[in-house]
C-alpha cells in the first residue's frame, strides 16, 4: 500500500513532471477569464487581479533568488496572463 506511494513520490522524473503539469494548470487559468472578458464583457474584479499580480511578483523575487526554474516560469506566465486579463478590462 504505502510503499508504492513512497516509491512514486521518490521518482524524481514523476515529481518534476507533476510540478510542471501543476504549473500549467494554475498559471493558464487566466485564459478562460480572458476569453470570457473578450466575448461577453464579464470581468474579474480588478482588485483580485492586482492582488494576484502582487503575490506573483513577490513569489518571483524569491524564485529568482533561489534559482527555482519551475516557480520562476510559473510566476512569469502568471504575470503575463494576468496583465492580459487586466488589459481586456481596462482597455
Amino acid at each position: 500500500g504505502n510503499t508504492n506511494m513512497n516509491n512514486i513520490m521518490q521518482n524524481k522524473k514523476f515529481t518534476e513532471i507533476s510540478g510542471w503539469v501543476g504549473l500549467a494548470c494554475l498559471q493558464f487559468n487566466s485564459i478562460p477569464a480572458i476569453m470570457s472578458s473578450l466575448e461577453t464583457g464579464e470581468t474579474t474584479p480588478v482588485g483580485t487581479i492586482l492582488l494576484t499580480m502582487a503575490g506573483l511578483s513577490l513569489y518571483l523575487v524569491r524564485s529568482l533568488a533561489t534559482k527555482d526554474t519551475l516557480y520562476t516560469m510559473g510566476n512569469v506566465i502568471g504575470l503575463v496572463g494576468n496583465s492580459i486579463l487586466l488589459a481586456t478590462i481596462l482597455l
